[in-house]
């Protein structure tokens, strides 16, 4: 808890200065939830998870460059991949949009206090019609040998469609944090298939995503002799809400929960819980906000 506390407080001293200064803009975003694992579950803990209730936050900040390029930074807080921080650079002209950047992971373990990567993306569109989307992030190194040292993964495969008022999109997402410890090896792993229907309304300061999606939740302890797996598999249903007041702030909700849970694994079983994701956040434009407050007052 002090870890991820102090973690924060990085956070807003680092990039908080920098949105001032440049006028970018700034997010910030907490989630909590018990639909998962938590990251030091012991093997022979074979109950559901619905009474572990675990959170995280996220800040980040975002500008146009030009008309082509763009960038995003920040810090992430992730349930699965734990703490990451990535900087994407992106060019964009015509149908072809392509990012590249720099990928951490920090303070997962003491041992290995930074861990390096990379992010890259593809998106190619047909403006109004479709697009196809990809996108992989990925720590750089081979095979995990010294206690503590640690790997994380990340894909994402979009293909969405136009129709009046909504796009709507078919999404695989899959994420991996694999760790070496003194006794075995812990991976952790989400596998998300989704349709998602982002509705929307010219000129409205709100739109509404809906989703409706299976996934599948794998913590495995590996071992020479064996491999023991929870798993947990999920219909889950979700929900966004994003509202933009006077196009300076745009606040965002977000609620994911199952419809129907059940084990596999030493998890074999159904559960009845009320298992769910959920997000808040803050987006606002410095842009306006510095604007606004040099207005001469009357």
């Amino acid at each position: 808890m002090k870890r991820r506390f102090a973690f924060f407080l990085l956070l807003v001293l680092v990039l908080v200065p920098c949105c001032l200064s440049f006028g970018l803009d700034l997010g910030v975003e907490v989630w909590s939830g018990n639909l998962l694992f938590r990251t030091d579950r012991a093997q022979t803990d074979v109950s559901f998870p619905g009474a572990d209730y675990l959170w995280g936050c996220s800040l980040y900040i975002a500008q146009p460059i030009s008309e082509s390029f763009s960038f995003e930074t920040g810090f992430y807080s992730d349930p699965i991949l734990r703490n990451i921080s990535y900087t994407m650079f992106q060019y964009e002209e015509n149908i072809l949009s392509i990012g590249v950047g720099p990928f951490f992971g920090f303070f997962n373990d003491l041992s290995t206090i930074l861990k390096s990567g990379i992010s890259t993306s593809v998106k190619v569109e047909l403006p109004g019609i479709a697009y196809v989307k990809f996108r992989s992030d990925s720590s750089i190194g081979g095979e995990l040998v010294e206690v503590g040292s640690y790997s994380q993964e990340k894909t994402e495969v979009s293909l969405g469609v136009y129709v009046p008022n909504a796009i709507c999109s078919a999404n695989v997402n899959q994420r991996k944090f694999t760790q070496k410890h003194e006794s075995n090896t812990v991976i952790d792993s989400l596998t998300e298939y989704s349709f998602d229907m982002d509705i929307f309304q010219k000129n409205a300061p709100y739109h509404i995503l809906l989703s409706l999606g299976y996934q599948t939740l794998i913590k495995s302890f590996v071992t020479d002799a064996a491999t023991v797996n929870h798993t947990l598999n999920s219909v889950v249903i979700g929900t966004e809400l994003d509202f933009t007041v006077q196009e300076v702030a745009t606040f965002k909700v977000m609620l994911d929960s199952n419809v129907y849970t059940f084990g596999q694994g030493v998890l074999v079983g159904s559960s009845s819980d009320f298992l769910f994701r959920a997000s808040m956040g803050v987006e606002l434009n410095m842009d306006k906000i510095i604007q606004a407050s040099r207005k001469p007052s009357l």
